[in-house]
């Protein structure tokens, strides 16, 4: 018979074994009922230490412990928007779909997820299915892709600046050389021209640094930021010290 499949529970079941995303799923206390292979991965916690147990307690969430009465009771809980999903969707009987949070776990650290939830009846009980997405990962390589794009664009600008600078920098340089020549070693306005000189060379080792930027490194500057020359520049500085070394 073509056109269409019978598919038992147990395939089904092989379904969501196989999906690349932890799926459980949550009662109305809140407590983990079932679980997928990739949920058990994730938290790298046995059957034991996740079915039967709080969401908060059984994901192993980093603020558990703050209080004596466990997860949902912490100053953090009510900010945990893993929490606030499986609760919207138990009281208002509805889907979300990436839901995005940074969440701190004991064992693993901070990791960027993306939640989505969905009500569900099973055996005549009301509970959320929910599925987690660790995006950590991505989201590392996507901040390396836009750094590396940031330093693309800073390089293209610098590179110009540091052109323009440069040639004016030359001549005033020149003219300063050419000015010390010809005033007698006495003569007080050598001082200044000294000056001018020495703040010339100081720009010029600027655009230098300008030039050399291997990374995009911003600081605080009055309600903004601007580009850390030095912080940007000073890698080839300290790959200089360890040859020398």
């Amino acid at each position: 018979m073509t056109g269409s499949h019978a598919y038992t529970p147990e395939s089904l079941l092989d379904i969501i074994e196989a999906l690349p995303l932890a799926i459980a799923v949550i009662d109305k206390n809140r407590r983990v009922a079932l679980a997928n292979q990739k949920t058990y991965l994730f938290v790298n916690r046995d059957e034991s230490r996740l079915i039967g147990h709080v969401s908060g307690e059984a994901f192993g969430c980093a603020h558990h412990d703050d209080v004596s009465q466990g997860c949902g009771f912490g100053p953090e809980c009510p900010k945990c928007k893993l929490r606030g999903a499986l609760l919207e969707t138990m009281d208002k009987k509805k889907s979300l779909s990436g839901v995005e949070t940074t969440m701190a776990f004991k064992g693993l650290g901070m990791r960027h997820l993306r939640i989505s939830t969905s009500p569900l009846t099973l055996n005549r009980e009301e509970v959320v299915l929910v599925s987690i997405e660790d995006m950590t990962e991505a989201k590392h390589h996507e901040q390396i892709r836009l750094e590396k794009e940031k330093l693309a664009a800073v390089l293209k600008t610098t590179g110009g600046i540091c052109h323009e600078l440069n040639q004016p920098l030359m001549v005033i340089l020149g003219f300063s050389d050419l000015l010390l020549e010809d005033l007698p070693t006495d003569d007080l306005q050598r001082l200044n021209i000294l000056e001018i000189k020495t703040q010339v060379e100081r720009l010029g080792r600027i655009t230098a640094k300008l030039m050399s930027i291997t990374r995009f490194k911003t600081k605080k500057y009055l309600s903004g930021e601007i580009i850390d020359i030095h912080a940007a520049s000073d890698e080839n500085d300290e790959l200089d010290k360890e040859k020398e070394s």
